[in-house]
């Protein structure tokens, strides 16, 4: 088996800024979904990392299979209460470009 490398820059709107071997889309606000365009032997292993972040985001990689994986970007902020109550966190989604990297089987 050899190995394989797939890589990128995807765009806050889901396009595709560099690299090949994938397809991006971007169902909903802060999701997208890679898929590589020849599939892995087995799932392989995907990095993912913001490009152009705030300090309160977070990337998260998640449902990798052998032909895509999905990342989520959500956006953490304290929600302020009136009164003497403690801050909520706020968790939503947000667009934001991000760099990734997956390593794996090839066939």
């Amino acid at each position: 088996m050899t190995q394989k490398i797939i890589y990128g820059t995807v765009g806050d709107n889901g396009t595709k800024q560099s690299g090949q071997g994938f397809e991006v889309q971007s169902p909903d606000t802060g999701t997208y979904v890679i898929t590589f365009l020849e599939s892995f032997v087995e799932p392989p292993s995907v990095v993912a990392t913001l490009k152009d972040w705030g300090a309160d985001n977070q990337i998260i990689v998640k449902d990798i299979t052998t032909n895509k994986a999905e990342v989520n970007i959500w956006d953490l902020g304290i929600k302020q209460q009136s009164g003497a109550g403690s801050p909520d966190l706020a968790v939503t989604k947000e667009k934001s470009a991000f760099n990734f990297i997956a390593i794996g089987e090839g066939s």
